[in-house]
């Protein structure tokens, strides 16, 4: 599995995404289920899956499944 599929089963575990929806569309602005308590529970579970920790500031900035993926490919350099 590439770190783009990995993340994308992590977006649909957490956010319990019906199959067909497209994951990588998913933001905060578009997709009502990511309020605050699943953006906590998406960032651990982001770090759980690739072994990383992310820093608080830098969480916040995460409310794209792009944004992620930017992130994650940046720290995987």
């Amino acid at each position: 599995k590439n770190m783009e599929q990995q993340l994308e089963a992590v977006f649909s575990a957490v956010f319990e995404v019906p199959s067909g929806h497209e994951v990588r569309a998913l933001s905060q602005l578009t997709f009502p289920k990511w309020d605050s308590l699943a953006h906590v529970t998406l960032m651990a579970a982001v770090e759980s899956e690739f072994g990383i920790e992310i820093d608080i500031a830098d969480s916040l900035e995460l409310t794209s499944f792009e944004a992620v993926q930017v992130y994650l490919e940046e720290r995987h350099k």
